[in-house]
């Protein structure tokens, strides 16, 4: 019996192109993963052909929606190919981090209403807000934040910048995937010695790692332990089973409820509120999709959205940005060029020391618009698979780019729109917003409407008040009038039902 851990970085494009390598030459039959077990019978979902990344497992507790986590997953990401890897293998993989159920518990005292709770009680470790709209997919990065990157000691020892850029230039864009999880695994083990002992927290994620890891042992022969680098050192240390059964006895739970959401591009970047986000999740996609790009197609693209945008943009530009990008990644003793040595040179040549140019296409270039989408057969509240049969009637595509419908209310489809739209925000969902509507007349209206994954929490706050959006927005909205402490309160209200089409209040 062997057991081998790989130590990835979340989102790595590199990170999951040595995996697939490494898994492909060991051959394991099985693959423990770190994730929330709570979401193992969604994971045959993933080998689903419409399923498309990026898209997040959604964790809650059924009973306070709003404390819950995302596990989003691009294409890119090691985690995500792991579990393709072991579709495609016919082997079982499984989640083996600390179960959901004791990390969204939080004590509470007997005068306190789960409203209450819900509301004044600030987010811990892997809880979201779903009014914030945060996310803490990676726990390691939610505990640790960017500014504290272990890695940043490295990165100072090999003259780098960051953490950040030290994974890209030492993992990311290396080509040859030979011992490379050994070497990870001998970088973190140093700097876990010189930190000391664990936070409390992964202390006890790392003990139930462990212990799925010996429960695997007894049927497996070829174990894959598929784990964000920090927790390699770990798992691989001798500890007695009845060390990490004492550490965990005793936890409290609660109830979690698991399913597989749309994600979006932007809600991988970092700018988001995404601990483990990117900087750049498009340019990663990139990575993924043209490893052996020498620069001239990813400049080649910025210069087609910068023509795009009306700017003189000729093929010399590009040559020579591609050309400077190459010349400063040499100079700094790189094999290829990063991330900021495109944008540099970009800045220099076509900007000319500008870099106006850059934030003219950084969404479209740097972050991408691409969505994901999930199965039919995905298990959903009855609310909400009616609210997502209703975009599909009213052919409301889910985009994460903003886009403006221009509404004519004696038209059919138009005026079921806007019924929708209100509806929704009823509901206190703003994924559409009034504009002002040009012309004159009270039949026409103007939205901008763009799909937000936050939605799905709202909605699952909403779904004890009815199975269709009619139904709960008709139930949200009595509830709210019933105890509405003003009358602007109660006018303002019934001003927004009118709109909404809801006879029966």
């Amino acid at each position: 019996m062997t057991t081998r851990l790989f130590g990835i970085r979340h989102h790595g494009a590199g990170s999951a192109r040595h995996l697939i390598a490494a898994l492909r030459e060991y051959q394991p039959d099985c693959i423990l993963l770190e994730g929330p077990p709570e979401a193992d019978a969604l994971l045959p979902l993933a080998a689903e052909a419409d399923m498309q990344p990026p898209v997040a497992l959604l964790a809650y507790r059924p009973d306070a929606p709003q404390q819950a986590v995302y596990y989003p997953f691009a294409a890119f990401s090691p985690e995500w190919q792991a579990m393709r890897y072991a579709a495609q293998a016919g082997i079982p993989l499984q989640f083996c981090d600390l179960p959901l159920a004791h990390s969204l518990y939080k004590e509470e005292t007997p005068d306190d209403s789960d409203e209450n709770a819900a509301e004044d009680a600030a987010p811990e470790d892997d809880e979201i807000d779903s009014e914030d709209g945060g996310e803490a997919e990676d726990e390691d990065t939610a505990e640790e934040p960017r500014h504290s990157d272990p890695f940043d000691e490295l990165a100072a020892i090999a003259g780098l910048p960051d953490g950040e850029a030290f994974w890209e230039a030492l993992v990311e864009q290396r080509r040859d995937s030979t011992e490379i999880f050994a070497a990870v695994a001998e970088a973190v083990t140093a700097l876990r010695e010189a930190r000391g002992e664990a936070a409390p927290r992964d202390a006890l994620r790392e003990a139930w790692m462990r212990k799925t890891l010996r429960q695997a042992e007894k049927t497996c022969q070829r174990i894959a332990v598929v784990c964000g680098a920090w927790h390699v050192p770990a798992l691989a240390a001798q500890v007695a089973a009845k060390d990490d059964n004492a550490l965990l006895k005793g936890l409290a739970k609660v109830k979690v409820d698991c399913t597989w959401i749309p994600w979006t591009n932007s809600r991988l970047s970092f700018a988001s509120g995404y601990g483990a986000g990117l900087a750049a999740p498009g340019w990663y996609a990139h990575l993924w999709a043209h490893p052996d790009d020498d620069g001239v197609r990813w400049i080649g693209r910025a210069a087609a959205l910068l023509r795009d945008k009306g700017h003189d943009i000729s093929a010399a530009h590009v040559i020579e940005t591609v050309r400077l990008a190459s010349a400063s990644a040499a100079l700094r003793g790189q094999s290829q060029p990063r991330l900021a040595d495109h944008l540099e040179a970009l800045t220099a040549i076509v900007g000319m020391g500008d870099d106006t140019v850059l934030r003219l296409i950084e969404r479209e270039w740097l972050i991408g618009d691409a969505i994901g989408s999930v199965p039919a057969a995905t298990p959903q509240l009855p609310l909400i698979a009616d609210v997502q049969a209703q975009r599909k009637k009213l052919r409301l595509a889910e985009s994460d780019e903003a886009k403006t419908l221009e509404l004519d209310l004696r038209k059919p489809l138009d005026l079921q729109r806007s019924i929708h739209f209100h509806r929704m925000r009823l509901l206190g969902i703003d994924d559409a917003e009034t504009l002002p509507a040009r012309g004159k007349g009270t039949f026409k209206e103007a939205w901008s409407y763009r799909y937000q994954p936050e939605s799905h929490i709202t909605l699952t706050e909403r779904a004890p008040y009815g199975n269709t959006l009619a139904a709960a927005v008709q139930g949200y909205v009595a509830e709210r009038l019933q105890q509405a402490r003003s009358l602007a309160e109660l006018t303002a209200l019934l001003a927004a039902v009118l709109p909404a089409d809801l006879p029966a209040l």
